[in-house]
């Protein structure tokens, strides 16, 4: 199918409240785009029958598959197959490849079926039904005439996404004529405007496109090569990330096929590469440094514990700063983050350690130590040395940012540790 697009449609009431954060239609948006399909609309639409009606109505007549999320359940409140067999003009009936995906699902669960549940089982004759391995309720691919779709699948991520991934997105690449192939350039250390200025050229090329999406203190730099094949694609994409290493240098912290990836995931990586460990010591964090770490898979090989020493004492307590070093030089300093980084590792035994003090506010500030005053310490085998930050905003990106710069300081001392 040439040029194809796909419009997403998501149904509750709950998202259109606010109730339910939306993931779904940003797992579908960012698939949709890995496989090179256009999506120029999402729509979120209520229980409401005629103005789901309308909505079906509006999609169809723009794009060549809509995909739905939500509203496969028993109840009366799940309408999305039955507005759009409205739609089409057709009747729902009961299939039986369908019914006896419900009845499994239910034996799997080893719980009784109410007689409710069938109607799970209608859809519109015709109907490519997509199992639900991961709760009750099928999924369908529906023709809508004139080559065009209607995708169903279910509200819950834990079985959208798999279904997903499992049945409908090889479907819509058999029907695409081309393929996106993209590269993910993770920055820390540069902001997005220092970031554009040094590569404003290369965002204006045609094929690839290089687009740059941030979030708190981060860059991440889309490029993606259109083609008829990933083979022909991955070639067109080399010369210009080589140029963008060229340009940006060490701020780049990870490459990578996907969209995932983080501070975190790759200061976990360097660690385990050299089979070395990590401890932290938190003041202003509250554990949100180790936190950041452990949720990252594989972190136990590399995490060895942490202290959140809050309070000015337990810092003496736990970590062994010496009370008249904070009197001397405030709890907010570059001498206690060096002292707390060093008690950390000796206590824990760790090769490397983090710390943080800092004031993250909304209170507590003075003229010469304003809130947003942070002191990262970190020790490993080359020593101990410390950074001053002075960052901006409110409490929480205070401590967000001194969460990145803190892992941020890991990684660049494994790394240097690795040369």
């Amino acid at each position: 199918m040439t040029g194809m697009t796909v419009e997403i449609l998501c149904v509750g009431t709950e998202l259109l409240m606010g109730q339910v954060l939306n993931t779904n239609a940003q797992f579908l948006a960012r698939q949709l785009a890995s496989l090179g399909i256009t999506a120029h609309h999402q729509t979120v639409v209520g229980d409401n029958p005629d103005r789901l009606a309308e909505a079906y109505r509006l999609a169809l007549s723009r794009a060549d598959v809509v995909i739905t999320s939500g509203g496969l359940g028993p109840t009366v409140d799940d309408i999305t197959k039955a507005q759009a067999a409205r739609v089409l003009g057709k009747e729902l009936v009961q299939l039986p490849e369908a019914e006896e995906m419900v009845r499994e699902a239910f034996r799997a669960m080893n719980r009784p079926m109410s007689a409710n549940n069938l109607r799970q089982a209608r859809f519109v004759p015709g109907t490519r039904v997509i199992p639900n391995h991961h709760g009750t309720a099928p999924g369908a691919i529906v023709p809508a005439g004139e080559g065009r779709f209607i995708v169903h699948l279910p509200g819950p991520p834990r079985e959208l996404e798999p279904m997903f991934t499992e049945s409908i997105r090889p479907w819509l690449a058999s029907m695409a004529d081309r393929v996106l192939v993209s590269r993910y350039i993770r920055i820390f250390g540069m902001g997005e405007s220092a970031v554009d200025e040094r590569l404003r050229d290369l965002e204006l090329g045609g094929n690839p496109t290089l687009s740059p999406y941030c979030s708190t203190g981060e860059v991440m730099l889309r490029l993606t090569a259109s083609a008829e094949s990933e083979a022909a694609a991955r070639p067109l994409l080399e010369p210009v990330e080589r140029e963008i290493r060229r340009r940006l240098g060490d701020v780049i912290y990870d490459i990578r096929d996907d969209d995932g990836g983080s501070l975190a995931a790759s200061a976990i990586a360097a660690l385990k590469a050299r089979g070395a460990t990590v401890c932290t010591a938190e003041s202003l964090t509250g554990g949100l440094i180790a936190a950041t770490l452990v949720n990252v898979p594989g972190a136990s090989d590399a995490v060895r514990g942490g202290f959140v020493t809050y309070q000015t004492e337990t810092k003496t307590i736990l970590l062994g700063v010496p009370a008249d070093l904070i009197e001397r030089c405030d709890v907010v300093s570059a001498e206690v983050a060096y002292a707390m980084a060093a008690g950390a590792r000796e206590r824990l035994g760790a090769d490397y350690a983090l710390s943080a003090t800092g004031l993250a506010g909304p209170g507590g500030g003075t003229p010469e130590r304003p809130v947003g005053t942070v002191f990262v310490g970190i020790a490993g085998p080359k020593g101990v040395r410390t950074v001053e930050l002075h960052l901006t905003g409110d409490r929480e990106r205070i401590r967000t940012l001194t969460v990145k710069h803190a892992i941020a300081q890991l990684l660049r001392e494994t790394r240097e540790t690795e040369e």
